[in-house]
């Protein structure tokens, strides 16, 4: 393990800076003084730079190995500027046990621009990289001056920036080509958009090197990002422009923390679309189970598949009832074409990318809707539920399968055992089902329980199966509190504890409803 140079100021909650290329942590002095005034700041010298001791291959993984290793085992909001912006990102992607927000200060999670994304145009990296190699010296003045061009303050700026990186030693030229290559090749979208925490992006007007246009680019790419765009700020918004950013971070890491947003859980099943199918035994067999119990009349004409997933279910209900049309809604346009691609030879089935909250279609259009755990990541039934009653034709039936109350009981258990905070999402009891569906106007309402027994090597395969299954924010949506490396081991213990054999059990209730419009 390498030693990385930080030094941490004040107290409270935890945010670390991450420098940006051929600097040093020296340059956030001043900003995190003034943070460190609310948070407890850890300024940290990436790997080469600074006081910080050289990587052997300064990759994008290496770097962030590094990082993870050096800092303390909490959760932080960690903040990155530049290329420590990409870094950041990459621990959220890699590591999101240590992360509860981010913050990207001048970043681009594609740095270099093509046809569709905007960015720093590849010949002008590729140029650094070759005159680095003649002259070092020259080359990072010329990148300091690119940073503060077209500003107002311009000389004031580039002098700070100039006296603060002759402060410490000359980055290690392999740290700074290693750097280069990042930002030319590293593509991070996925992993902005996929990520499961608050964010926070900081950009200016007259940035030279991340264009403005990045802003819609990233909004279109994660539309649940805060993106604050600053007028007549640089690449440098925390020296050109630092109550704006200050005031901005602290409204930022102050705000009431949120449970998973929609757009979090169709991140969620778009990123589980691949895997989705390899852990889905238990939606498969409750799925089966649900259409034994049907009679074939209820579903005929034109059904509705909520929540359809990558088409299992759906393709089950072309092959057992004779109905006119199908339509497959799912929130994840993603899982949508993973079942058209299964289903391309019927045409009869249609495809419908939106939120069962707030279902697209007209009054009485539907003659049955099916849902096989799927309902329970609404957070509105009212709204879920009326809104089926409207488009099912009178007298027509709803038919879902739903996770409930006991669902990852030995999970919830072991987490009481090591605080009181909520780690495990709340499913809805039998009796608040029916009164959901009563309010909406449904009727002869049949209710039937079963608990199923799932066996895993470890807590982690349990874990690494909601994942695939995108349901892994059923053990983080609920919870506001920071989830530390060691409670989360304490937690693995204590579950260990309760299996008493080489596998552990996790239970899984399911309640299956059939009502009538």
């Amino acid at each position: 393990m390498i030693k990385l140079h930080q030094q941490t100021f004040g107290t409270g909650k935890s945010i670390v800076l991450v420098h940006g290329w051929a600097m040093h942590s020296g340059i956030w002095h001043d900003f995190a003084m003034q943070l460190a005034q609310y948070y407890q700041v850890t300024c940290i010298d990436l790997p080469g730079h600074g006081h910080s001791d050289n990587l052997d291959n300064f990759t994008l993984e290496q770097v962030v190995d590094a990082l993870v290793d050096a800092v303390a085992d909490e959760q932080s909001c960690w903040l990155g500027w530049s290329l420590g912006a990409s870094v950041v990102v990459d621990i959220a992607r890699r590591y999101p046990e240590r992360v509860n927000s981010l913050v990207l200060l001048a970043g681009n999670p594609h740095f270099t621009c093509t046809e569709q994304w905007p960015g720093m145009k590849v010949d002008l990296l590729e140029a650094f990289a070759e005159q680095l190699a003649l002259d070092a010296p020259a080359t990072l003045l010329r990148f300091l001056s690119l940073q503060v061009a077209q500003l107002p303050d311009y000389k004031v700026l580039l002098k700070n920036l100039k006296a603060v990186i002759m402060a410490r030693a000359m980055p290690n030229i392999d740290a700074l080509q290693g750097g280069l290559a990042i930002l030319k090749y590293a593509d991070l979208r996925s992993a902005l958009a996929e990520a499961q925490m608050p964010i926070l992006v900081l950009l200016g007007t007259r940035d030279i090197l991340v264009p403005i246009a990045v802003a819609e680019a990233i909004k279109a790419l994660a539309p649940a990002i805060q993106m604050v765009v600053i007028d007549k700020a640089g690449h440098v918004p925390f020296l050109s422009h630092p109550q704006i950013v200050l005031e901005t971070i602290t409204n930022f890491m102050d705000a009431p923390s949120m449970p998973l947003t929609k757009t979090g859980i169709k991140r969620a099943f778009t990123a589980a679309s691949s895997t989705y199918d390899d852990a889905a035994a238990l939606q498969r067999r409750v799925g089966l189970e649900l259409l034994k119990t049907i009679d074939a009349e209820l579903l005929t004409g034109t059904l509705l598949d909520i929540g359809c997933g990558t088409g299992f279910l759906t393709a089950e209900l072309l092959a057992c009832f004779n109905h006119d049309a199908t339509i497959a809604l799912d929130i994840a346009w993603t899982m949508l074409q993973s079942t058209q691609q299964k289903l391309a030879l019927h045409q009869q089935v249609h495809y419908v990318c939106a939120d069962a909250e707030q279902l697209p279609f007209g009054e009485q259009c539907i003659d049955g809707v099916f849902s096989n755990l799927a309902l329970q990541w609404c957070s509105d039934l009212d709204a879920v539920f009326s809104g089926i009653k409207r488009a099912l034709k009178p007298g027509k039936s709803l038919v879902f399968s739903i996770f409930g109350p006991q669902t990852l009981c030995e999970l919830k258990s072991a987490w009481a055992s090591v605080n009181d905070y909520q780690h495990v999402n709340r499913f809805y009891s039998e009796p608040e089902l029916r009164g959901f569906l009563v309010a909406a106007g449904f009727y002869d309402i049949q209710l039937h329980n079963v608990c199923y027994d799932s066996h895993y090597a470890s807590v982690l395969a349990l874990m690494q199966e909601l994942k695939q299954l995108g349901a892994h924010h059923v053990v983080t949506g609920a919870n506001k509190h920071i989830t530390t490396k060691t409670a989360m081991q304490q937690m693995i213990s204590a579950y260990e504890k309760q299996a008493g054999n080489e596998q552990i059990i996790a239970t899984f209730e399911v309640i299956s409803i059939t009502a009538t419009a």
